[in-house]
């Protein structure tokens, strides 16, 4: 029996046009190799339309068709979709049951990257002392401004360069 092995229940409101849709997507495992997407649309608690986005086909078509579509509700210009928990109504999930994950799915154990440690900091040099004779290329200035430490030593507003 084919199962649901994804979701998605979307919903918009809005009361100023008097719109209270529901749009609910489905990917579904045929148990026969192949996958099919399908969609219900309709006002919220009457009875949905159900119809195929796509039909037997292979997985990565299927989810993208299901990518695509889920997409264009959520991102819709004048009615974007919002995304809900309520299955109550659904006949897809009446017909198929609960979304059940099956077991023939093995998963590879995760990639461990060993990093190499981090080299050790590199010694700074002091420059050189100058002696008594040399000149200095800093005016005294610029030296007390760097020693006080202060911002604005010039009256030179912090946003005028």
């Amino acid at each position: 029996m084919p199962q649901i092995i994804k979701k998605c229940f979307l919903y918009h409101y809005d009361s100023s046009i008097n719109s209270d849709k529901v749009f609910n997507l489905f990917l579904i495992d045929n148990q026969d190799g192949t996958y099919s997407a399908i969609s219900e649309h309709g006002r919220s608690e009457t009875k949905l339309n159900v119809k195929p986005v796509v039909e037997r086909c292979s997985l990565s078509f299927a989810q993208n068709r299901y990518s695509e579509k889920r997409s264009e509700k959520i991102n819709h210009r004048r009615t974007p979709y919002i995304e809900t928990f309520n299955c109550s109504y659904s006949p897809t999930v009446k017909k198929y049951g609960i979304v059940t994950v099956s077991e023939n799915v093995s998963y590879k154990p995760a990639k461990v990257i060993d990093f190499k440690p981090a080299a050790p900091p590199e010694t700074v040099s002091q420059p050189p002392k100058k002696e008594s004779g040399e000149q200095n290329s800093e005016s005294a200035e610029e030296k007390r401004s760097k020693r006080i430490g202060v911002l604005n030593l010039n009256q030179l507003d912090a946003l005028e360069f």
